[in-house]
C-alpha cells in the first residue's frame, strides 16, 4: 500500500479498491506494539516453568513472589490468576487429609509450651505414605519452630520408638539442642527409649492433649502440606523410591519453597 501512495495514488481510491476502511488503515499506520501485552507474553513462560519445577504447587500468590524475586516484575495476584488460566495451569493440591487418631494408654502429661514464647522448641510427629503396591510406610520428622524447617526425617516400614528416637538423634547431631520438644502422646513418644534420649540431652518433653492434634499445629500443618501438594501426585514405586523423593521434597521445602503469610 505504501508503494501505491508513493506513486501519488489517491488514498480514498486505493482504500475503496482494496475494500479497506479508512479507520483500519490509520490504525495500521499508527500501530505500536502494546507494551502491557508484550510484557505478559514475556512473563508467561517464566510462570509456567516456575509452576512446573516447584511440584506444580504454586498458585498465584507464590508465583507473584517468584516473579518479583527473579525478574523484578510486580504483577497483581488477579493478573497472574488470569495468565495462569490462559496457560491452563493451577496449583495442584488435593483435599485435606484427616489424621488417624492416636491410641494412648497413659494419663495425660503436661503441655509445657502452651502460651510459651521466647523459648527454643522442636516438634516431632509421624505421618503415613503409601507405595503404589498399597503398602504403607511411616515418615518421622523433627521440626524447628524458630526456622520453620525440618531438621531431620526418617522413613521406616514400621512405626516404632526406635524410628522416632533415631530421627531425634539425627537432628541433635546437626543442630543445637532445644529447651523443649513437643509431641503427641503416642506410644512411640512416651516410650522409655525416646524419653531416655531427651533426658540424656536435658530436653524437657511437652505433650499435646489427648485428641487435640492441633496442639502440635506447625508440624501437623507441614505433614498436611506434604500430602496435599506432593504425596498425592507422586508415585512411590519402592521403599527406596519413597525415601529419595521425600528427602528431595523436604530439602526443597527447607531451601526453596516460598513461604507467604496467611
Amino acid at each position: 500500500m505504501n508503494r501505491f501512495l508513493a506513486e501519488n495514488h489517491r488514498l480514498t481510491i486505493i482504500l475503496k479498491a482494496l475494500q479497506v476502511p479508512r479507520r483500519t488503515y490509520y490504525n495500521w499506520i499508527n500501530y505500536t506494539p502494546n507494551y502491557r501485552k508484550m510484557l505478559e507474553e514475556k512473563v508467561k513462560p517464566f510462570l509456567k516453568e516456575a509452576w512446573s519445577k516447584n511440584y506444580k504447587a504454586y498458585g498465584a500468590p507464590r508465583l507473584k513472589v517468584a516473579l518479583q524475586r527473579e525478574l523484578g516484575i510486580n504483577f497483581s495476584i488477579r493478573r497472574i490468576t488470569r495468565l495462569m488460566k490462559e496457560l491452563g495451569i493451577r496449583s495442584l493440591m488435593c483435599r485435606r487429609f484427616k489424621k488417624p487418631g492416636t491410641h494412648v494408654d497413659y494419663d495425660q502429661r503436661p503441655n509445657l509450651i502452651k502460651n510459651l514464647s521466647g523459648k527454643s522448641i522442636w516438634r516431632a510427629d509421624i505421618t503415613y505414605l503409601q507405595l503404589e503396591n498399597g503398602v504403607w510406610v511411616y515418615l518421622s520428622t523433627v521440626f524447628d519452630d524458630q526456622t520453620y524447617k525440618i531438621l531431620s526425617q526418617k522413613v521406616s516400614k514400621h512405626m516404632t520408638s526406635k524410628l522416632v528416637s533415631h530421627t531425634l538423634i539425627e537432628a541433635l547431631k546437626k543442630n543445637k539442642k532445644p529447651e523443649y520438644l513437643h509431641s503427641d502422646m503416642g506410644s512411640q513418644y512416651t516410650s522409655s527409649i525416646f524419653e531416655h534420649v531427651l533426658e540424656g540431652h536435658e530436653i524437657r518433653h511437652s505433650y499435646s492433649q489427648k485428641g487435640h492434634p492441633y496442639d502440635n499445629g506447625p508440624i501437623e500443618a507441614f505433614h498436611s502440606i506434604l500430602k496435599r501438594e506432593f504425596a498425592f501426585q507422586t508415585r512411590f514405586t519402592s521403599f527406596e523410591d519413597v525415601v529419595l523423593k521425600t528427602e528431595n521434597y523436604i530439602h526443597w521445602c527447607n531451601t526453596e519453597r516460598i513461604r507467604i503469610a496467611v
